[in-house]
């Protein structure tokens, strides 16, 4: 533990050139902050620099990433040294006072949150640049002593948060994964006890997710999540939310819509099921406008959203990347109630953010600014209750955990599907990539601008006739599904993916609809009645990446290549010739290309572009879900096995050749997961490139190693 010196100063609260919304005198100041005196007592608060770089999430700064890659691509790293860690103090005249608690001219200091006793902050501090990274710290509030909770060179801890058991959930770049689009790091969900013992990940997710906070409603975890499992990456940056083990991840809002384009900083309203947020874009900093959010409305584009201060409520389609970027700008929200919030706020024209006081009306009362940099994240530094203690039983001796799904039909997901078309569903894990070894046209791939991210096909499990399921899946891992017919073909697929903790059982109503009360898997399905499955294997591929090499070249050497082998044979050119791809910086087989080559000349030349109003990808052969396929819900049989010619032909049987039904199962499944060209994120690439990924790769194995230990301590410990 060290200690900090306080530096104290009166703030002089300049409000000339605020508009007429401001309470610029004292009559107003004392209608407007009089109810919230004790709340508003003391407030922390930190000065930092604009969080965000070209994407919203891009805030981790790992201290050790290459500056430069094998391809000379730059990895995108922002940060800007020069923080405090500070409070503002309301006394009985409403006047308010400052106290700097730490500051730091070379580092960072972000993300404070309160304990439930009002009696220590936390919050995440980078002291440098490259020599240090985001590690979570602790302030003793009466002593001012200081002491750090997480350690590591070359891995960022940040938005730390107490939860109601003690325990502390924060987002951290320990899960060792990159960006599927673009050159930098990602962050996932992780808890740990309150010293900072038996730290383990709770968040299996492709990207970013970000800013947990507990609803005092609810008591549930809501934070950020970026998804975009075959679908396109800019729109779905939904809230999800969570409970505080871990448990029942799902949605809250906006999973399956263009809009919001991104949720962030939300925070739940006292009193209620809704939650206060930020409303931005993707291509942008974390600024926006100011909404409230009630899921009872809906829970897609614009039904449960109301925008406030002042209030307005958004109509028509919006389908904008960098949303709500015009015009006066809020971040990090602290609702005080429904109407009445803490709000880092910037009017329009300002350089810096300030600290206000906020109603729905957006009358505001200027609390906190500074000349040189944003003031944010203010935080009551007052005692709080403590919101319920929701929760569902999990057991981490367990290995994995079960889905009970109710009637796949009920959802519409399969609307217009008639009873008894899927036969059964198929399960498949995501391998997320590692990291990025820098192709001057985006991060690593393992398809030909299809499939983002490695796909492993678990297994099968039936569906009974009256559309129930029940099947285990290896807990901690990011699965979907995809609902299969009797030939062998997607009807349809999830989109998303979905993570159980070990022992957790989780209930479906149907495709596209969700239950998440522990009552829903008592229901008396014929799945149940006989009882939880174990996943069937798919031929010889379950448990490994799918591989075009591997899997599907061997079929067309025995059935294809004596007719179909280049030069003056007809089309298409099916040997396993390996053809160098510059701008993936990989081997396809010369057949893949074949197969999959497209008339791109429609598509934008940026990778982080959206084709919208698309949903499938086409070659004359083949057709599968596009990369960058509509967020929003798709028809069943828009895209797939059963729409590509090549599958219609081989089931006729084409020149006397005649498929196997493993060979056809095998062809279908390989479209349906969106021809994935590599079974592992390696195969394909050049040694050069290989030992760049392995490096971290390693990194990710030798942390799976320390957590398997932390589990292991933490059982012996008997919790």
């Amino acid at each position: 533990m060290f200690m900090m010196k306080e530096i104290q100063r009166i703030i002089v609260v300049v409000l000339a050139s605020c508009s007429v919304a401001c309470a610029a005198d004292r009559d107003d100041r004392a209608r407007l902050l009089g109810p919230f005196r004790e709340k508003l007592h003391r407030v922390v608060f930190t000065k930092h620099f604009d969080m965000g770089g070209s994407h919203y999430a891009y805030t981790d700064a790992v201290s050790d990433e290459d500056k430069l890659n094998p391809g000379g691509v730059v990895k995108e790293f922002n940060f800007k040294p020069g923080s405090s860690l500070c409070m503002l103090s309301l006394d009985e005249g409403l006047n308010v006072w400052e106290t700097t608690l730490i500051h730091d001219a070379n580092g960072v200091i972000r993300d404070p949150d309160v304990s439930y006793d009002g009696k220590r902050i936390l919050f995440a501090w980078k002291k440098s640049a490259r020599d240090d990274d985001y590690h979570l710290y602790e302030m003793d509030v009466t002593t001012r002593s200081v002491r750090q909770l997480t350690f590591g060179k070359g891995v960022a801890d940040y938005e730390g948060i107490y939860l109601p058991d003690g325990n502390i959930m924060f987002s951290s770049t320990r899960c060792f994964q990159n960006v599927d689009c673009w050159h930098v790091s990602a962050c996932n969900m992780f808890l740990m006890d309150g010293d900072g013992k038996f730290m383990r990940r709770i968040g299996f997710d492709q990207v970013h997710s970000n800013y947990p906070q507990v609803h005092p409603g609810s008591g549930a975890v809501t934070y950020t999540r970026w998804e975009y499992n075959d679908r396109g990456q800019i729109y779905p940056q939904p809230l999800f939310q969570m409970h505080p083990n871990g448990a029942h991840q799902q949605e809250f809002y906006g999973n399956t819509s263009y809009f919001p384009t991104s949720i962030l900083h939300a925070r739940g309203i006292p009193g209620t099921q809704k939650v206060l947020a930020i409303l931005s874009g993707h291509h942008t900093p974390q600024k926006g406008k100011l909404a409230i959010i009630d899921p009872s409305l809906g829970r897609e584009e614009t039904a449960g959203v109301t925008l406030v201060a002042p209030e307005e409520k958004p109509k028509g389609s919006i389908r904008i990347d960098k949303y709500g970027q015009k015009g006066d700008q809020w971040q990090y929200p602290y609702p005080l109630d429904e109407d009445n919030y803490l709000v880092t706020f910037r009017p329009n024209g300002a350089k810096y953010f300030g600290i206000y006081f906020m109603n729905r009306k957006g009358e505001r009362v200027l609390l906190a600014q500074d000349p040189v940099v944003s003031c944010n994240q203010p935080v009551p530094l007052a005692p709080r209750p403590k919101p319920p203690q929701v929760g569902y039983p999990i057991d981490w001796r367990k290995t994995t955990g079960t889905f009970t799904v109710k009637d796949v039909y009920a959802g519409p997901g399969l609307k217009g599907v008639a009873r008894g078309t899927v036969k059964k569903l198929r399960v498949v894990a995501l391998d997320f990539m590692a990291t990025d070894i820098g192709r001057k046209h985006g991060p690593s791939a393992i398809s030909d601008l299809a499939a983002w991210d490695v796909k492993v096909v678990l297994g099968e499990t039936p569906v009974h006739e009256d559309g129930s399921a029940a099947f285990e899946v290896p807990a901690r891992t990011p699965v979907y599904f995809q609902a299969i017919d009797g030939n062998g073909h997607v009807v349809q697929t999830m989109r998303s993916w979905s993570t159980l903790m070990p022992g957790e059982t989780f209930s479906c109503v149907g495709c596209h609809a969700y239950d998440s009360s522990a009552a829903s898997a008592k229901a008396n399905t014929l799945a149940l009645q006989k009882g939880v499955a174990k996943l069937q294997p798919f031929y010889d591929v379950s448990g490994r990446g799918f591989s075009f090499p591997k899997t599907i070249q061997p079929i067309l050497d025995a059935k294809c290549v004596k007719c179909h082998s280049g030069v003056d044979a007809p089309a298409p050119d099916l040997r396993a010739t390996p053809v160098w791809d510059e701008k993936a910086r990989k081997l396809w087989n010369k057949s893949y290309n074949s197969l999959v080559s497209t008339d791109r000349a429609k598509r934008p030349a940026n990778d982080t572009s959206q084709v919208t109003g698309t949903i499938d990808e086409h070659s004359r052969y083949v057709n599968w879900i596009g990369r960058w396929s509509v967020p929003t819900p798709i028809p069943p049989y828009s895209h797939g096995s059963s729409r590509s010619p090549l599958v219609k032909m081989l089931a006729k049987g084409h020149h006397g050749v005649k498929m196997t039904q493993e060979e056809l199962d095998k062809i279908a499944c390989w479209i349906d997961l969106a021809v994935p060209h590599s079974g592992t994120w390696t195969e394909g690439m050049m040694a050069d490139d290989e030992a760049v990924y392995l490096r971290v790769r390693k990194l990710r194995d030798a942390w799976q190693r320390e957590e398997a230990t932390n589990i292991n301590k933490m059982l012996g410990r008997g919790n």
